[in-house]
């Protein structure tokens, strides 16, 4: 029996991976770097060690990870997008239907817990989930399944009680890790390999009649 749903964020609740691959892309042009898409499509799902080590081996810098971090940090404040502008259509409602009907949420996201909790906070769902977890407080990301299984205990359920909702290779394959069934988000927009996930679900709404069934 489904006790809980743990959802990611990018590409999941927010469809922010375009303007994250956007600003990408403008950061490697500010340092005279110009990538095909394929490379950034690549980078879809990743973790953030996988991501800067792979874009300063194109850009050709030796910084440490921690610099580059810092650099593109900085840039990306300068070139910012609103979370409520990538909210995917059916999320807020879902969440409350879920609330109501008893089941516990998460997000479990390699996002930095600044911008789960902006995203939380400007996109008003603010009470929707009964915890966040973000990569930060892991010492590996996706595909390992530490994130999850933590997640679940925090919620006091079994991971086969849960529902993973994923987007990426890493994340579906995380899930599965975890002992989960995991609904992938459907997006082919990136050449990501879905298949590994239970289900496919293109609205975010599908998860309740999926529930309900």
């Amino acid at each position: 029996m489904i006790k809980a749903v743990i959802f990611d964020m990018d590409g999941v609740l927010v469809d922010s991976e375009p303007k994250n691959l956007e600003q990408l892309r403008g950061f490697y042009k500010s340092y005279g770097t110009d990538v095909e898409d394929a490379f950034l499509h690549s980078l879809v799902g990743s973790s953030y060690t996988y991501t800067y080590t792979e874009s300063m081996r194109v850009m050709h810098m030796d910084w440490p990870i921690e610099k580059f971090k810092e650099k593109l940090d900085e840039y990306c404040k300068h070139h910012a997008f609103g979370y409520d502008e990538v909210l995917n259509p059916g999320v807020k409602e879902t969440l409350i239907w879920l609330r109501e009907h008893g089941y516990k949420t998460a997000v479990a996201s390699s996002s930095s817990m600044h911008q789960i909790q902006t995203m939380e906070n400007v996109c008003d769902l603010v009470g929707c989930f009964d915890e966040l977890l973000s990569g930060e407080m892991f010492h590996e990301s996706k595909p390992n399944p530490e994130i999850y299984l933590t997640a679940a205990k925090k919620l006091q359920v079994e991971p086969e009680e849960c529902i993973a909702v994923e987007d990426s290779m890493y994340g579906i394959a995380a899930g599965n890790a975890a002992g989960m069934r995991v609904l992938a988000y459907a997006d082919d927009r990136y050449g990501v390999d879905q298949s590994k996930a239970y289900a496919r679900i293109h609205h975010m709404g599908e998860l309740k009649q999926y529930l309900k069934n």
